[in-house]
């Protein structure tokens, strides 16, 4: 699952950064449809941060109960 995090972040919040900045579509985003909002590449990122923070904190508690 922490894979899954990492891929969603990287490939979303990059994708959002560059239709900013080189207004081009990048990795995950690449494969919707043209009219697709740019916010759903910010939105892609964002679910990939929140997989990554949920994974780390079931880490962190798991460590602290062995």
């Amino acid at each position: 699952m922490l894979w899954v995090g990492i891929v969603l972040a990287v490939q979303g919040i990059g994708s959002f950064l560059t239709e900013r900045i080189w207004d081009t579509k990048f990795g995950v985003t690449a494969v919707l449809p043209e009219d697709t909002p740019s916010w759903v590449s910010l939105a892609i990122g964002i679910v990939g941060l929140i997989i990554l923070a949920f994974c780390v904190s079931s880490r962190s508690r798991k460590s602290v109960h062995s």
